[in-house]
């Protein structure tokens, strides 16, 4: 739990795209603005696994969730919230869409979506390759493609690599 000042807030640079904007950006923002929050609190928990990119929760994670939401039930009384426990699901809302269970049966396989993440953006020189589009997996030695392989291939690489 991070509290305050403490809080990240800062301006990110090199964003492709708006949906790229963090928490972070949004502070630094709302500071620049004169609208910062007069208190905030930040509660979280370090990932276990990256590489498994858009992957669900480990269970290390997943067994912080009860300790991260009585944090945050015990800083929302400290602000003078009161709080009343739901008994069943609000008709109507989006809460389903939040499912863990729903999210881990909906997720896509492997086969047809790139679960391979490293975290990190790279510049690669496609010029001995020629076009590469975006469903295409590129073999990559020293930031320069040199080759176009398949998903299989793909596979077979970075579990060598792992």
């Amino acid at each position: 739990m991070i509290k305050g000042h403490e809080v990240p807030a800062y301006l990110g640079a090199k964003k492709m795209s708006l949906h790229q904007t963090g928490f972070q950006e949004v502070l630094a923002l709302a500071h620049l603005m004169g609208q910062a929050p007069k208190e905030i609190i930040l509660i979280g928990c370090q990932p276990q696994d990256l590489s498994d990119y858009g992957g669900s929760l480990t269970d290390i994670v997943k067994a912080q969730i009860p300790h991260a939401l009585d944090l945050a039930v015990a800083c929302l009384r400290d602000w003078g919230v009161s709080l009343t426990p739901r008994q069943s699901l609000i008709e109507g809302t989006q809460v389903d869409a939040l499912s863990m269970e729903r999210y881990e049966a909906e997720r896509p396989s492997a086969e047809s979506a790139c679960r391979i993440g490293r975290g990190e953006t790279r510049w690669i020189d496609c010029r001995l390759v020629g076009d590469v589009y975006p469903q295409d997996w590129v073999l990559v030695l020293v930031d320069a493609a040199r080759e176009i392989i398949d998903a299989n291939r793909a596979q077979e690489i970075n579990s060598v690599l792992d």
